[in-house]
Formats: structure tokens, C-alpha cells, sequence
């Protein structure tokens, strides 16, 4: 009998030991907290930056590809083009990072007027005129669907204001088409000035028109490429406001706003 009762006396001795280093581990737990007045388990408070949360949101978007920018690509650009575009945001944000799926859709509509290819010269080389769609059968317009994702960075300057920066990529499909008039000019044309010469006869101009209005052959998909510099505002805690310009194929500045769960 000693031998067992020795026994039992060292196996209770063990389970109080491993019942008591239990206890000890569940209160030195850095995931559990017992509230002072009441002794009751308090839930850990989560860490704001690594909460994750989504948004939906709306953008709208001035679209502009300046003169100078289109002549780094051409000899002659009869101007530049500024159209609007609007879209839909879906967004992912963890802390200071916010990941970006955004579909957006605009015309592109380049002044109707001559256009001389890169190396060209007239009047030994034929001109294109780009004819206003009012101009053209059905008022067709040039324009693109994009899908593309961005990933933004934020620096907080105060609990409402952040500097907002970020890039991305994705496609954009074309729609509708871009028609034209193949020309030959007049002999007083120039590269640098050639209105009225390179304008078809049927607008009074100078120039011998050839055919009826084509539409240029464009490929269906073009790739984006976001550049975007902006700051954000959070007038409320789930709101977002975004003032942002930047690159997205073409220049562009415009105000998005999101509401996030």
C-alpha cells in the first residue's frame, strides 16, 4: 500500500504542477487580457494597420493627349485631344497600401485636320485628313473599355490628409473607329503650314481628295500603364476622396471617391 499511496501523492503533484503551468500560460498570453473590475477576458484590440478592408468607388477622369505630345509620334498633328472618362473602382486596402482593380471607359477623338506621317513631307507625300465624326456615316467615335490594376502607397501627413503615389498595367479594348481622307496637297504646302493645301476639296480646301473616308486599321487591344501621383482625403473614416493625375497611356487629372466595409 505505501508504494501505491507514494504513487498517487507524486502523480498529483505533477498534475497540479502542469495544471498551475497552464494557468500561468494562459495569463502571461500576450492575446488575452482580463479587465481589472470585472476579471473578465477582454478581446485584443486589432491593429489598424493590419486590418483589411474594401472599397467601391466611382472616378471621373479628363483624358488629354496635348499636341506636343502626339507630334513626338507624327510630322504634323492638327492638335491635341481632351475627352472625359468615367469608371468604377474596386479596391483593397491594408494600412497604407491600397490595391486597385479599375475599369474605365472614354472616346479618344483627335482633331479633325491634316495629319503628316513621321517622315513625311509634303507635297511629294500624301497627307491624311481626320474627319470630325459628325462627319463621318453613324457619327462614329473613336474610344477604349480599360481594365487595369494599380497599386497606390500612402504617406499620412495628417489623420485626414495622405500624399497617394502608385503604378500599374492593363488593357484597353477599342471601340468604335477613327476615319480619314487620303489627300494630295497643293504645291504651296508645307510640312509647317499645311492649311488650306492639304485640305480636301469637298471642305475648300486645296487638296485633291483620293476616294471615299476610310477607317484606320487600329489594333482591337492597347496596353495601359498607369503612372498616378495625387493626395487623399478621409472626411469620414469609410470615405475616401482622390485628387490624382498622372499617365494612363494618355495624361490625365480627375477626382475618384470610394466607400469602404
Amino acid at each position: 500500500m505505501r508504494i501505491r499511496v507514494d504513487s498517487l501523492v507524486i502523480l498529483g503533484g505533477l498534475a497540479l504542477v502542469a495544471t498551475g503551468a497552464g494557468t500561468a500560460a494562459a495569463e502571461d498570453s500576450p492575446d488575452t487580457k482580463v479587465d481589472a473590475t470585472t476579471g473578465e477576458e477582454v478581446a485584443p484590440v486589432e491593429d489598424p494597420a493590419q486590418k483589411v478592408e474594401f472599397g467601391l468607388g466611382v472616378r471621373i477622369r479628363n483624358v488629354r493627349g496635348p499636341s506636343a505630345m502626339v507630334e513626338l509620334f507624327v510630322e504634323n498633328a492638327a492638335g491635341g485631344s481632351s475627352n472625359l472618362g468615367l469608371g468604377v473602382e474596386l479596391t483593397r486596402r491594408k494600412g497604407n497600401s491600397e490595391l486597385q482593380l479599375g475599369i474605365e471607359f472614354e472616346h479618344i477623338t483627335p482633331k479633325a485636320g491634316v495629319w503628316i506621317a513621321r517622315g513625311d513631307s509634303v507635297p511629294q507625300d500624301e497627307a491624311d485628313y481626320i474627319l470630325d465624326p459628325e462627319n463621318t456615316d453613324g457619327n462614329v467615335k473613336l474610344g477604349w473599355l480599360t481594365a487595369e490594376f494599380t497599386y497606390f502607397h500612402h504617406v499620412p501627413l495628417t489623420k485626414q490628409i495622405a500624399l497617394r503615389f502608385g503604378g500599374g498595367l492593363g488593357i484597353g479594348i477599342v471601340t468604335g473607329e477613327l476615319q480619314r481622307i487620303d489627300v494630295v496637297c497643293a504645291s504651296t504646302a508645307t510640312n509647317d503650314n499645311p492649311e488650306p493645301g492639304c485640305v480636301p476639296d469637298r471642305f475648300q480646301g486645296g487638296a485633291v481628295s483620293e476616294g471615299n473616308p476610310v477607317a484606320y486599321d487600329l489594333p482591337p487591344v492597347f496596353p495601359v500603364i498607369n503612372a498616378i501621383a495625387g493626395v487623399q482625403f478621409r472626411p469620414i473614416e469609410n470615405v475616401t476622396v482622390n485628387l490624382e493625375g498622372g499617365l494612363r497611356t494618355f495624361l490625365f487629372f480627375g477626382l475618384s471617391s470610394s466607400y469602404f466595409f
